[in-house]
């Protein structure tokens, strides 16, 4: 009666392993897949030209940034096609980090999986993600010297109807990365970016004093 009992289980588990694969097959299947290309359409429409984002810099885990708000940053939007973005920005420094970067990666929407939803609920998110970006040349606009970085990408999501976004950007050098934390886009502070920047400055001499930080 024993050894029935533990055949039972024994083929128990293995029918639970074989399905929690399946699932897994099935998930990872939906997720290469485009979403609506309604959805598509609306972040075309939004996700255009300069927007103002805060971000956090990190180097080796540490936040470069200090404050929690995060620093302004200009990140660049074009579409190199319908369902193709090309994220980019330029002369991005924070501090004393010791490298300016210009760095540009084009990404492909795809829907959401299983987890992912449950992290972000409700109707009108999709995902980008692109791989192998590349640092360019500032002097020539961004159309001379560029160089692909293995290994460097961007992974990240927007809501269509509420416009909110968040997303990394992973440099692959000296362990720099972006982090985009979730907030609404105001694509009004494009027109005041440079107060902003300047005031970021400021605030952080400040944090860095009251904290003894050189």
């Amino acid at each position: 009666m024993n050894h029935i009992k533990s055949l039972i289980y024994i083929a128990y588990c293995l029918a639970a392993i074989g399905l929690f694969f399946t699932s897994c097959s099935s998930d990872e299947k939906i997720t290469k897949e485009p979403p609506a290309k309604d959805l598509v359409l609306k972040a075309r429409e939004f996700l255009q030209e300069d927007i103002v984002l805060s971000t956090h810099a990190t180097m080796n885990g540490v936040n470069k940034t200090l404050l929690p708000a995060g620093c302004p940053t200009k990140f660049n939007f074009t579409w190199p096609d319908n369902n193709t973005m090309k994220v980019s920005l330029k002369n991005f420094s924070v501090g004393k980090m010791p490298l300016t970067v210009s760095f540009r990666c084009d990404v492909e929407f795809i829907q959401l999986n299983t987890y992912e939803k449950d992290t972000y609920k409700g109707s009108g998110w999709i995902k980008f993600q692109g791989n192998d970006g590349e640092t360019f040349s500032e002097e020539n606009a961004g159309n001379g010297t560029s160089n692909t970085v293995k290994g460097s990408g961007i992974t990240g999501y927007f809501n269509v109807d509420t416009k909110q976004i968040n997303f990394i950007v992973d440099y692959n050098m000296m362990s720099v990365r972006s982090e985009c934390f979730l907030q609404t886009i105001d694509k009004t502070r494009i027109d005041r970016f440079e107060q902003e920047f300047e005031q970021y400055e400021k605030d952080l001499a400040k944090y860095k004093e009251e904290h003894g930080l050189s």
